[in-house]
């Protein structure tokens, strides 16, 4: 996957007691970002588990101009429970919301409960990022997993 330090939304941001919001990422070449073809976003948990809370509410909130103010894009709130809250695992979105409208955005980590540990890590990226899960990879014409 190829990354884009512009468009980093955060990296590798501790989640513990409080809600965390990344910085700005400007789309200024998009008219409506969230109109386009598929704009392919990452989201993971990075570094370990998290532990401590019952979950965690994803947001992106969205601007006309990089100091804001800032408005939550319409369909965005994702809410991903303490089990799904492991390394590596996909969370958030797979592609910009339609409802982002404004070409800057900003995403945040709201937790549920206090956590003890945990990081996030999201990203505006050029192509999609799925992973091989169980059942999905062969070696020499056998399925593994």
């Amino acid at each position: 996957m190829l990354l884009d330090s512009n468009l980093i939304l955060m990296d590798s941001s501790p989640v513990l007691g409080a809600a965390v919001t990344g910085p700005a990422v400007g789309l200024t070449s998009f008219l409506h970002p969230g109109s386009m073809e598929p704009v392919p976003v990452c989201a993971k948990v990075v570094g370990e588990d998290f532990a401590g809370g019952t979950s965690l509410t994803f947001t992106l909130t969205q601007s006309d101009s990089r100091d804001g103010p800032y408005a939550d894009v319409p369909g965005s709130a994702i809410t991903v429970p303490l089990a799904e809250l492991t390394v590596g695992k996909n969370i958030g979105w797979r592609f910009l919301p339609r409802g982002a409208r404004k070409p800057w955005l900003k995403m945040v980590a709201t937790p549920n409960g206090t956590f003890t540990a945990g990081k996030i890590f999201g990203a505006i990226v050029r192509e999609e990022h799925q992973p091989y899960g169980p059942g999905m990879h062969a070696d020499k014409g056998a399925v593994q997993g």
